[in-house]
């Protein structure tokens, strides 16, 4: 049997037509599942930035910045926490909604 190769997963296509429904699945333990989400311009942005300075595909951009939003989610939301962005010179308070 050949090898399948494929290009890597670096491209930002336009989002396909909405379906009726659509739900994440609780995946923990599982193998990973395959969604199609559509997501708005400054997303599409921030996705191509860690794709570029990082040299990662676009799957694993998502991945990363999702999992960077847990993170962010779980201490303000869940915990109660401030979030700080510190720089050798200001420290400044971020509120998110």
């Amino acid at each position: 049997m050949a090898a399948r190769t494929t290009a890597p997963d670096t491209t930002i296509e336009p989002a396909a037509p909405p379906r009726e429904r659509s739900e994440v699945a609780h995946t923990k333990g599982t193998a990973p599942k395959r969604i199609n989400v559509a997501v708005n311009p400054e997303t599409v942005d921030a996705l191509q930035r860690v794709i570029d300075r990082e040299g990662v595909t676009l799957t694993e951009a998502v991945r990363r910045l999702i999992g960077y939003g847990e993170v962010l989610y779980r201490a303000t939301k869940e915990e109660g926490a401030e979030l700080l962005i510190k720089t050798e010179t200001q420290t400044r308070q971020v509120i998110i909604l």
